[in-house]
């Protein structure tokens, strides 16, 4: 019981299992396979950006930029796919433009020993108003459905296809930090770069592939969500880090690094996605969600804290 009380997702395991019983009981419909299917089309695609974060945070780093390379990577594609080029063709485009992205980030951050928040915070600006010049401030559409595209936009048993790009993310995700000496090298990194450095550990290298792959599924989730949508808006993505972010903590990360799960993630991700259409089906109005998601990344973050000293006594 100790060991399992230990683990990182533990307590979002039992936060999950409230908040569903919560709406269960008092929003209606909560059972029903629409809302159901709502919550997890909604989940995906802010999962598919907390894999990545969550990969960042436990090596001991944050990227405050990934909503707006999502909203720029979903505009790129627009416009490549009008272009003539093939949605198929879009997505390592897009995905090598994202792992550049997050290079430079990473480079700035280990090179020029500059907390990762500025640098972050300064790419945010930077790409939302590239995003915002590509689009002139007005939404743009697929001049012509794209078969690749079309096809990635389905249903499954109820289960929406984006779902399942989250899904298979999290398995391998959860595969390499759990059983891959890279995985060891990030909690070891977020732990103490210095101990992991004397250690033989290649801390700048691992923290600037972090970097690198969460700038990238940045770019995967708006490959998506070009897939769902169609389209884009110059404000595609804005507040996107924040909820990533909040994710990652209810499932149990650390701010500090070297702590965390990407199944905790994804169920943090879940739990968002409750609460979301759960507060639309009782008729709470919208504005209460900001309050009550603050509210809930203060208790996570209590809890985390909890449940790390926890394990470490």
């Amino acid at each position: 019981m100790d060991r399992l009380l230990g683990r990182p997702e533990s307590g979002v395991v039992l936060a999950a299992l409230i908040v569903y019983v919560v709406f269960a009981l008092f929003a209606p419909h909560f059972f029903s396979a629409r809302v159901t299917s709502n919550i997890l089309l909604a989940g995906a695609t802010i999962g598919i950006v907390a894999v990545g974060v969550a990969t960042l945070m436990i090596a001991g780093q944050f990227d405050l930029s990934v909503g707006s390379v999502y909203g720029l990577s979903a505009a790129i594609v627009v416009l490549l796919v009008n272009a003539g080029v093939p949605g198929w063709a879009a997505l390592p485009m897009v995905m090598l433009f994202g792992l550049a992205v997050g290079t430079i980030n990473g480079l700035l951050v280990t090179r020029l020993e500059i907390h990762s928040l500025i640098i972050t915070l300064g790419a945010l600006m930077f790409w939302r108003g590239v995003l915002l010049a590509l689009t002139e401030g007005f939404p743009i559409r697929l001049s012509a459905p794209d078969p690749f595209l079309s096809m990635l936009d389905f249903q499954w048993m109820g289960i929406p296809g984006p779902f399942f790009w989250f899904l298979g993310l999290v398995v391998i995700f959860a595969y390499v930090l759990t059983f891959t000496r890279f995985g060891n090298w990030l909690f070891a990194t977020g732990g103490s770069p210095e101990a992991a450095r004397g250690m033989g550990v290649p801390s700048e290298r691992v923290q600037v592939t972090a970097f690198a792959i969460t700038a990238m599924l940045a770019c995967v989730a708006g490959y998506v969500s070009v897939a769902r949508f169609s389209s884009v808006d110059p404000l595609r993505g804005t507040g996107m880090e924040l909820e990533a972010i909040l994710a990652v903590v209810i499932g149990g990360a650390s701010l500090n690094g070297g702590y965390g799960s990407i199944t905790g993630a994804a169920l943090g991700v879940l739990i968002i996605g409750m609460i979301q259409q759960g507060l639309i089906l009782m008729g709470i109005p919208v504005y209460w969600y900001q309050a009550g998601i603050g509210l809930l990344l203060i208790v996570a973050a209590v809890v985390n804290q909890s449940v790390r000293k926890r394990s470490i006594t």
